[in-house]
């Protein structure tokens, strides 16, 4: 029987899976890709599941090379080394400029690749299969995969469910939907950003001096500058400076999911841009 593996993103349904996988797979190994990027509250969330669901937690960061042809590799960190320091994007961006809204490449570089071969080195080349978070309410994201399951093959749970499962435990993320993690991705909204801007501050500026810092690689095929990285061609400080006048309760208004803590859009998952191309 192959060894199953759970990629642990930090959000509820994962967390979810991950306590259901426990019960039914003893001997699964469950893996959180950190990318120094998300909230503090989901590190927290994570070290509490850690310990409630006994899971063994398997930290991993990516290992980049300054050294040009070399991959990103993996590098295993004790659960208490995780935080968010933005050191994998520090490292990312120093080699590879930063990522953009249709360049995307920072989950690949930060989770799905070292995720990968970490499996591979571990448990040897398709002797393994992962398993990932995604529910039945999300069916556009089910396709079937060799190497691959999901939580909607062993649970008929949609969103709400694991909501509710949630309000009865001891414990719970506490995190709302537009600060989920990475705080800045950039795959969300600007006014999603902008709002986890305002609530964040601090969390904003350590970002902006980050992405502006002489580290980062600047790659000159790029059109735009560095920093412009959001929908828009905006960059964070543009879109801190389009909403700065707007209240942040008018902000909220303009989202277009509801406005909640329980919502499960809270992390960005390993491997979910595969999943996309395979629409």
């Amino acid at each position: 029987m192959k060894q199953i593996v759970v990629s642990f993103s930090g959000g509820r349904t994962s967390a979810y899976l991950c306590s259901l996988i426990k019960k039914l797979h003893p001997t699964a190994v469950f893996v959180f890709m950190d990318t120094g990027a998300e909230h503090p509250a989901t590190y927290d969330f994570v070290k509490q599941c850690n310990d409630y669901f006994e899971l063994n937690l398997v930290c991993l960061r990516a290992d980049v090379s300054m050294t040009q042809g070399i991959g990103v590799g993996y590098r295993v960190v004790d659960i208490n080394e995780i935080g968010d320091d933005l050191q994998p994007w520090r490292d990312m961006c120093a080699k590879y400029g930063t990522p953009y809204i249709h360049g995307a490449f920072c989950t690949d570089r930060m989770k799905t690749t070292p995720f990968k071969k970490y499996a591979d080195d571990t448990f040897g080349r398709n002797n393994y299969t992962t398993i990932l978070g995604i529910r039945v309410d999300e069916p556009k994201r089910l396709r079937a995969r060799d190497g691959f399951s999901y939580l909607a093959d062993i649970s008929d749970f949609e969103k709400q469910d694991v909501l509710d499962w949630w309000a009865k435990m001891p414990f719970d993320l506490q995190i709302p939907e537009h600060l989920g993690n990475c705080v800045f991705c950039i795959k969300k909204g600007i006014n999603k950003i902008a709002l986890a801007a305002k609530d964040e501050p601090q969390l904003a500026d350590k970002f902006i001096k980050m992405i502006n810092s002489d580290d980062v690689r600047i790659v000159e095929t790029r059109k735009e500058p560095s920093n412009t990285m959001y929908r828009q061609r905006m960059s964070l400080e543009s879109i801190i400076d389009l909403y700065a006048e707007m209240p942040r309760d008018k902000l909220i208004k303009t989202l277009r999911s509801t406005f909640e803590t329980g919502s499960c859009s809270e992390s960005c998952e390993a491997f979910a841009e595969q999943m996309d191309l395979a629409l």
